[in-house]
């Protein structure tokens, strides 16, 4: 599997500081909506091109939505892919599962469980993706995307011909032990207090401040973020992390480590770790990446946690083992 030394490509690399592709939504695609299996709305967009040679399903991690990944999808329609996007129940512009409390409760990053979101994405296949767009499929999404699409691949890698996955969430970096964090989030359960703040996370606030900071190294493309809420929708913004949804993640990440699980994943997947990675924990990323069969790990040095926003550098680094990987 790739190396990024071993990446040959005849494709440019886009100076990061020229941020027209990075706020420019590409031609000729559509946004919508479609009511998943319970009947939450779900924001997707799609954005065709002729005679693809396929499609690549991008997908955002944790507070992001499908506008922060217009330069990738620049960079997918000049390789020749369709791109489909769409965001996960809880953020972006899709249904907010505390939004019925107010404007203040639509904000805090809340799940029931995990299994939603593969169900989400299962539905996105069935009624829009294979009706819709040419194949084959390529996922790739970050962080938390990267881990729901490991779950995803494992039930229904038949879909789906490759995988990607940025330094995707294999387990959290935490400052406690885990004996620790489970007490305090049954504690909260039992409380009925699983939709408050963990401690650290608050409403959203824009610029660098607590994790924020441990996003990217790249100053302009940090920005990106705040640019949409500010300049498109102030709706785009989910703040902190709640109890509910960091027990939802533990929860998924036990199930995705457990026995088997990673031994049965046999769709092709390049799995990227940021090297100064302060917010999933790469061993556990390591540990699991070598207990599948059809995998290849590049690690980045010098990198934070948002791969897809970090310098002109280490991006260069990534869309160069990308090419090897996607290569005939």
């Amino acid at each position: 599997m790739p190396e990024t030394s071993q990446a040959k490509t005849a494709y440019s690399y886009p100076s990061s500081q020229e941020n027209s592709l990075r706020r420019t939504e590409p031609s000729g695609g559509r946004y919508d909506y479609f009511d998943s299996f319970d009947g939450a709305k779900i924001r997707y967009g799609l954005w065709p091109i002729p005679n693809a040679q396929g499609t690549v399903i991008l997908l955002g991690g944790r507070t992001e939505f499908i506008e922060k990944f217009y330069e990738d999808m620049h960079n997918w329609h000049a390789r020749g892919y369709s791109v489909a996007a769409m965001d996960w129940r809880g953020q972006g512009l899709s249904e907010r599962l505390l939004s019925h409390w107010g404007e203040d409760h639509r904000e805090r990053h809340y799940l029931k469980n995990f299994d939603d979101l593969i169900a989400d994405l299962k539905f996105f296949f069935d009624t829009i993706l294979v009706n819709e767009m040419p194949k084959p499929f390529i996922l790739m999404g970050h962080s938390q995307a990267g881990h729901s699409i490991l779950r995803f691949i494992h039930d229904h890698g038949a879909l789906v011909e490759k995988a990607i996955c940025i330094a995707p969430m294999v387990d959290i970096f935490m400052p406690l032990p885990d004996r620790v964090t489970n007490s305090l989030l049954s504690i909260a359960e039992w409380l009925g207090q699983d939709y408050r703040y963990v401690p650290g996370h608050k409403a959203f606030k824009d610029g660098r401040w607590g994790w924020r900071k441990k996003l990217t190294n790249d100053e302009e493309r940090f920005e990106d973020e705040d640019w949409f809420i500010h300049n498109k929708d102030r709706k785009l913004a989910v703040g902190g992390v709640t109890f509910g949804w960091l027990k939802a993640a533990k929860q998924s990440i036990h199930r995705l480590n457990s026995p088997g699980f990673p031994e049965s994943i046999t769709t092709p997947t390049l799995i990227f770790q940021a090297g100064d990675d302060e917010i999933v924990d790469n061993k556990a990323q390591t540990t699991f990446a070598k207990r599948m069969p059809h995998v290849g790990l590049v690690r980045i040095e010098g990198a934070k946690h948002e791969l897809l926003k970090e310098t002109d550098s280490v991006r260069e680094k990534v869309w160069k083992a990308i090419d090897h990987f996607i290569a005939p």
